[in-house]
């Protein structure tokens, strides 16, 4: 159980000193013109914002955040830092091997894209590639990164990964209950509020206009476009939807997505117990369970560890209790407990949680909606975001600049790759296959087969049904709150409103 002295707040936010809420903040209270608007002050729409003015000076950025920039995920995630590696056996199956391999390096680049940011705009953010650790704690699981080194291999990037005994993983994580591990060698941690912080600083001194705590309530898809929030308004050519989350509530993208909470927490200062267990900064630590668990070593020697899964929201909603849910929050520091039984002696000071867009196929994607061509969105990191916002981000700018480049023509812009199954099957469902997937992840722990219940229902985490099936939740006179919230432009009956 958690300590009386626990803080419900995010320590990226409100326990580094080296934080602080943007002095400039500052509502849109008119209506503005713009050349583009971006929706979302997280990572996707910081570098978004940063590369379309750095590719194109003259044009015109207003970027409105319903908060603060970094608030969201950006600002509440674990701190991994990592390039698509992992799902390069997705991209070689979905696109062939060239086009895998240009999104490989492509995101291999934003990495050092990100460090070249970092450095030459003095964003003090503790990023460092230091290696990323992956541990399978039981035997079933040895097998978890076998098709990422297969596919690394196939395009030649062998030098992507290293195996580890389960000698060196132990040591290297500090539990004992590792089986064998890998090192992703492009891989490391950041702190990432500061990250959003330093972007959001320099988004704003190359000439990109941001208002925060002016949450979108209306978009018309007209051309141009209007973005209304609650005190202004936006007329741009482009719109550039980057929400995260949130975009679970636009009805065309409510079966592409799937929100699942993350919750985290952070132990007191700690620099010997780290130093005991191997933990070193800039080399990030996460298992192969499907509710993965992952942790970092923090510039002031806390662990930060956090685990995925949590309570659902039907239809796709945001709920309070994935921001804040005490059950999850215990659980989680029971499972630290348990893979470093050490940790029982450091106090827990902060623990916070966040949203997370997990799509099936379980990569990003760009694509666009509304009859206009002029807005676009980015959805779906599935819980690996830091890293490939930047190419993502790329990828929106160059839409948005009309650009003829190979960020325009990247396979991941497209239509949604994989669609879920319409409501209430969908919740229904995903709370079956959450449980089964922990009943099998448990019981393999222990060294025993799945049941086979649970191993069949297990598999349709990767079920992908066609987009034509549809269940109508809305009715003319009678809508559900998230329905009437996504209502959308008068000009296009058959668009729908992007959620706040």
């Amino acid at each position: 159980m958690m300590s009386s002295g626990v803080t419900a707040g995010v320590y990226w936010l409100a326990g580094d000193a080296r934080w602080r809420p943007p002095q400039d903040m500052t509502p849109l209270t008119s209506t503005v013109r713009a050349d583009i608007c971006i929706v979302g002050g997280g990572f996707t729409g910081l570098w978004a914002a940063l590369t379309i003015k750095r590719l194109s000076a003259s044009a015109e950025v207003v970027l409105v955040e319903r908060e603060f920039c970094g608030s969201g995920a950006a600002g509440r995630n674990g701190g991994w830092v990592e390039g698509l590696e992992l799902v390069v056996p997705a991209f070689i199956a979905r696109f062939g091997e060239d086009a895998a391999r240009w999104l490989l390096e492509s995101s291999l680049r934003s990495m050092d894209d990100i460090g070249d940011a970092v450095r030459d705009g003095d964003v003090d953010c503790d990023f460092e590639l230091g290696g990323g650790l992956i541990v399978a704690t039981c035997k079933a699981h040895l097998s978890s990164w076998e098709e990422a080194l297969a596919g690394a291999a196939r395009l030649g990037r062998e030098d992507l990964f290293r195996t580890l005994s389960a000698e060196e993983a132990q040591a290297a994580s500090g539990t004992s209950r590792a089986c064998g591990g890998v090192l992703i060698s492009h891989a490391g941690s950041v702190q990432p509020a500061l990250l959003a912080q330093g972007l959001r600083r320099l988004a704003v001194e190359a000439g990109a206009h941001v208002f925060e705590s002016s949450p979108m309530i209306n978009l018309e898809r007209s051309r141009p476009a209007v973005v209304e929030t609650t005190a202004g308004a936006v007329i741009a050519d482009q719109v550039l939807l980057a929400t995260g989350s949130w975009l679970a509530a636009v009805p065309e993208l409510r079966r592409t997505l799937f929100i699942i909470p993350a919750h985290v927490v952070a132990t007191a200062p700690s620099p010997e117990l780290l130093d005991g267990l191997g933990w070193t900064r800039g080399r990030p630590f996460a298992d192969t369970r499907t509710t993965v668990h992952y942790g970092q070593r923090t510039a002031d020697d806390r662990m930060v560890f956090g685990r995925g899964g949590g309570r659902l929201g039907f239809g796709g909603r945001i709920i309070p209790q994935h921001f804040h849910d005490q059950s999850e929050t215990d659980e989680v520091i029971a499972d630290m407990h348990g893979l470093f039984p050490a940790t029982r002696e450091v106090p827990i000071e902060w623990r916070w949680g966040g949203p997370v867009d997990r799509a099936q196929h379980g990569f990003p994607w760009v694509g666009q909606i509304g009859r206009h061509g002029n807005v676009h969105y980015a959805a779906g990191y599935s819980g690996n975001g830091v890293g490939p916002s930047h190419f993502v981000g790329r990828t929106l700018a160059s839409l948005a600049l009309g650009l003829d480049d190979e960020y325009a023509a990247s396979p991941l812009v497209s239509e949604p790759p994989t669609y879920l199954p319409p409501e209430p099957l969908r919740y229904v469902g995903a709370r079956a296959v959450r449980g089964a997937v922990k009943r099998c992840e448990d019981r393999e722990e222990l060294g025993l087969e799945p049941g086979q219940v649970s191993g069949r229902l297990r598999k349709a985490t990767r079920l992908s049904l066609p987009k034509g099936i549809v269940l109508r939740t809305c009715s003319r006179g009678r809508e559900s709150a998230p329905c009437a919230a996504a209502r959308t432009d008068r000009s296009d009956n058959d668009a729908q409103r992007p959620p706040r």
